[in-house]
């Protein structure tokens, strides 16, 4: 059977840039903070994967980021050293610093010593031992801001960089043991990045586009490289320092292999290896990942690339998951952006008396293709059978197009963490950082009114589901799951509170997952974000315990109960499937796809069916279809057809850029809401120009 969907374009969400990035290698987390201040915790051990996000606050700053081993510090403009409660998303500790606003921050190699450079030259110096943060020393002051600092591995120098010079400093005294001059014909040069190698040797990124290695004991410069047109804003530095990565204004990410010196033996030297194109605007900060390279910038996107093999995957600048909620019953959709909601009425098909939809005939396929050819593309997804999709797909004709009925602004405008849509279109929830609003929605005859309900005993929540009756909401704040009995006149009354502490040990909750109503009763899943899936159920009045899953290795990335089943895929891109009525894990056909587990996204979101034996696995970049009827047990693809992609057991690949959500209204008839990357390209600042040719080209 065929499925109408309606493929709606119009969730343009403004990209925000990312400032600054800080890899912590043990746990395998990427902490990075946006221009608005909101700080995204990855899970990048398998497919990247966002854990946590903190909402950014009215004029909130953070200009860098540092682990000490799991706790995360940032500073910023604030002037303030701060600690961040990662369970509960807000702020544990806050320090004043010396100096006013900071710009850079960093962590000795024993996660012990936390370096602060400040706007007036000072250095602040604070011990960050038994999960506190003391002042320990200010080194003395030096003329103007410190830009960047960076500790050697031994923890006792530390170099900074400013305008016009580099310091070397003894962490023991306070003093500084080397200057270094980086004037250029009297003119003014910011050095913007800075590292410094396990013997002593200094390697800065400057204004001028130079990426230059100096002797840190004496203050000489070894050697220089003018390798970018504009400012080298960043540069990374590999754990065994045979390689550096660094990249800037001018978005072109080179790379220095060290080799030795022929002329002597016992020396030496740095040469330029490769040059990746992957960026078209700034790019602010790099990391390394095993042999991956994570490069962030103005774009918002998060790039991870590789060499050799060359490899290059973009995650788009996308607000959290559940970006979009609809109504079924009412065909509305909910659309989540920084800080305000949209609610659409969707479209309608054009039917002919027979009651048969009317197919377009000629429409343009929408290209997806990049104007700039010389930016490398995402690495494609294999065994999609692109052609074939498009011949499949057909555009019906329009009889009423979609329509924004309303607008809702957030309080103060702050940034939004969560928000739904009730199953039967009545009620919108949404929650900030410090409240939860509750409306009812009326809709007569083309006239819309929103009236607030109360919200009894819940201050804010990170996730909110609705019971597909609209009777109950599920809310989540930490540690705890509320159950919330709502109605559409009074409200939403506390009526249980779980606090999954017990069961859930290891961190605060990460998915959320309830089923449909049944005789064996309602369930509900809740997943942390150290692995951990406990379950309860509702037989009688209230919830009660039932079990808890084992335990898996990595982070479970979408999760949902359907048909006395709890599907569960991981950031590994296991998929296991427990039984909740004989409480026994069950084979998961996943196993018998030989390319499942080749998939470089991890799933967001998994989609039922409603009309046959069939699961959606979503992410940013396409919708799985397992069909589960068509997938063999016994199948072993043969040579060919793996190459050709002719038969793939029961799964079918869609690819969407970008997938911002996909809901189910019928049992034929679904929704697929998308950005599209030229939306986003168009929210973008001007690129840098360059001259090619005796031309000026924007690239």
């Amino acid at each position: 059977m065929e499925t109408k969907v309606h493929r709606f374009r119009f969730y343009n969400p403004k990209p925000v840039p990312i400032q600054c990035v800080s890899y912590d290698k043990n746990n395998k987390l990427l902490a990075l903070a946006r221009k608005n201040g909101s700080i995204e915790i990855w899970d990048v051990n398998f497919a990247p994967f966002l854990i946590k996000c903190i909402p950014g606050g009215e004029n909130s700053s953070v200009e860098a980021l540092a682990w000490v081993h799991e706790r995360l510090l940032s500073t910023g403009l604030g002037a303030a050293l701060v600690e961040w409660d990662l369970e509960n998303s807000c702020i544990k500790k806050s320090v004043m610093l010396t100096g006013y606003a900071a710009w850079c921050l960093d962590v000795d190699e024993a996660k012990t010593i936390v370096a602060v450079g400040t706007e007036q030259g000072y250095v602040n110096i604070y011990s960050v031992n038994n999960g506190d943060i003391v002042y320990k020393k200010l080194f003395d002051k030096q003329e103007g801001r410190i830009l960047c600092c960076k500790f050697n591995k031994l923890g006792n120098t530390l170099v900074t960089g400013s305008i016009n010079t580099i310091r070397v400093w003894d962490v023991n005294t306070g003093h500084a043991t080397c200057r270094i001059s980086c004037t250029r014909r009297g003119e003014e040069v910011i050095v913007w990045s800075i590292g410094i190698l396990s013997d002593n040797t200094i390697v800065s990124g400057d204004s001028y586009g130079r990426l230059t290695i100096w002797d840190g004991t004496v203050g000489d410069q070894i050697e220089t490289f003018v390798t970018h047109k504009a400012d080298i804003l960043t540069l990374v530095i590999s754990d065994d320092e045979n390689s550096l990565y660094c990249s800037g204004v001018d978005p072109v990410i080179t790379m220095f292999k060290k080799v030795e010196n022929t002329d002597i033996p016992s020396e030496y030297r740095w040469v330029k290896n490769i040059q990746r194109n992957i960026h078209e605007h700034d790019v602010r900060a790099l990391a390394i990942n095993k042999d991956r390279l994570i490069s962030v910038g103005a774009d918002g996107y998060v790039t991870l690339s590789s060499y050799p093999p060359k490899k290059v995957m973009r995650i788009p600048p996308m607000l959290p998951m559940p970006r979009t909620a609809v109504s079924a019953e009412k065909k509305l959709l909910l659309l989540r952006f920084n800080n305000h909601l949209e609610i659409w009425k969707l479209g309608s098909y054009a039917v002919n008396n027979k009651g048969d939809v009317i197919i377009n005939t000629g429409m343009k396929q929408h290209s997806e293709e990049s104007d700039n050819q010389q930016l490398e593309k995402d690495t494609e997804i294999p065994f999609i059978k692109k052609k074939h999709h498009e011949e499949k797909q057909r555009t019906l004709q329009i009889s009423e197009e979609p329509l924004k009925i309303t607008s809702i602004q957030t309080k103060g405008k702050k940034d939004l963490v969560c928000c739904n849509i009730s199953p039967n279109g009545e009620l919108i929830v949404y929650s900030t950082e410090s409240d939860v609003r509750m409306l009812k929605l009326d809709e007569d005859q083309g006239n819309i009114s929103l009236q607030k309900l109360p919200v009894n005993e819940l201050k804010c929540c990170d996730r909110v589901t609705f019971s597909e009756d609209s009777k109950l909401m599920i809310a989540t704040k930490g540690t705890d799951v509320y159950i919330m009995l709502v109605d559409a006149d009074v409200g939403a009354t506390l009526i249980q509170t779980i606090s999954t502490k017990k069961h859930l040990k290891n961190g605060s909750i990460l998915h959320i997952a309830l089923s449909k109503h049944a005789q064996n009763g309602l369930y509900i899943a809740a997943a942390d974000t150290k692995g951990e899936i406990a379950v309860w159920v509702k037989r009688a009045k209230k919830f009660e315990y039932l079990l808890n899953l084992p335990k898996y290795s990595c982070v479970p990335s979408a999760m949902v109960i359907h048909n006395m089943m709890l599907i569960v895929t991981y950031v590994d891109q296991e998929v296991i499937q427990y039984d909740l009525d004989q409480q026994k894990l069950c084979k998961s056909k996943t196993d018998n796809v030989t390319f499942w587990r080749g998939r470089k996204m991890a799933a967001n979101d998994i989609i039922p069916h409603p009309a046959r034996d069939a699961l959606i696995f979503t992410d940013e970049t396409a919708m799985w279809v397992l069909d589960r009827q068509k997938m063999s047990e016994n199948y072993e693809p043969q040579a060919k057809r793996k190459q050709k992609g002719a038969h793939t057991n029961g799964v079918n690949i869609m690819p969407v850029k970008y997938l911002a959500g996909f809901h189910w209204l019928g049992a034929n008839e679904a929704v697929i809401v998308e950005t599209l990357p030229e939306q986003i390209l168009m929210q973008l600042p001007p690129v840098l120009k360059k001259k090619t040719h005796n031309m000026v080209e924007s690239k």
